[in-house]
């Protein structure tokens, strides 16, 4: 309230509306308001709490959540926590809802603090098959958490290809040996 009437030995109820913008920190914040009139004043003091907004993000460094990767191999994935909330979030625990016989795990598996606009680096360790899959991995803290699907393309390796071409010409070897020795019969 910019002004208000009141007469001589009488209160008058005004209310204050705060509002704190969505990126304070979280702490505690003393706001004065004052009442004056021509001939005297008075000073109240509000004493507000903010405890944060709590938000997580989880991504690769460049921003791709895509993966291409060879079977059979261990591989790494990159992986980058965000503290994009405004109070610190602790005991970040990382997951993953994998495809059956796949192994991920992660380094380091924990983060036991991260402060507000802070960010952390995870390597996901994979072992997968060959296939076209998508991975839901997780970052847990007991205020927030999210899920990021990302999308693992996984090969077979160069040397099971060169490995089938060496049987099929060994076999047709071994068949024009065959023709070669016992001729037609």
């Amino acid at each position: 309230a910019t002004s208000a009437q009141v007469a001589p030995n009488a209160s008058e109820n005004i209310s204050v509306d705060i509002t704190a913008p969505s990126n304070v920190k979280a702490g505690t914040y003393k706001i004065p308001v004052i009442a004056t009139t021509g001939s005297t004043s008075a000073q109240l003091e509000f004493e507000v709490v903010i405890t944060g907004s709590y938000r997580i993000e989880l991504t690769t460094p460049q921003g791709l959540l895509s993966k291409d990767i060879t079977a059979g191999d261990t591989r790494k994935l990159e992986l980058v926590v965000l503290n994009t909330g405004s109070a610190e979030l602790k005991d970040i625990q990382l997951s993953a809802n994998k495809p059956i016989d796949w192994e991920v795990s992660f380094e380091p598996s924990k983060l036991d603090r991260l402060a507000p606009g802070d960010k952390a680096n995870v390597t996901a360790v994979l072992k997968a098959f060959p296939g076209d899959y998508v991975t839901k991995i997780t970052a847990r803290a007991p205020e927030a958490d999210t899920t990021t699907d990302f999308r693992i393309s996984v090969k077979t390796p160069m040397i099971t290809g060169w490995i089938g071409v060496v049987v099929i010409l060994a076999a047709l070897g071994a068949v024009y040996y065959l023709f070669r020795k016992y001729g037609r019969r």
